[in-house]
């Protein structure tokens, strides 16, 4: 997500665009835990955190979207700042 976030309703019509042009695949995104915004909008949009990671000199953040129901995580094992 670089740039301009955009708005919550455009984002949300692409990937369902995305999940009816290739269904069972999922999206996935890589941001900076820096950038609140690209955070926020992933958060709204359903992404899921998978991991993160140090790069450029900062912590990244790797996230996956798919149309279909996400697993709830486990709130003992996601990842928490210290």
């Amino acid at each position: 997500m670089r740039g301009s976030a955009g708005t919550p309703p455009r984002h949300a019509t692409a990937l369902d665009w995305f999940a009816d042009a290739l269904p069972g695949e999922s999206v996935v995104l890589a941001t900076q835990t820096a950038d609140v915004r690209s955070m926020r909008l992933a958060a709204k949009l359903g992404f899921t955190e998978v991991e993160r990671f140090e790069d450029y000199g900062a912590e990244q953040w790797f996230g996956v979207w798919s149309a279909e129901p996400a697993i709830p995580s486990n709130p003992l094992t996601t990842h928490q700042n210290a």
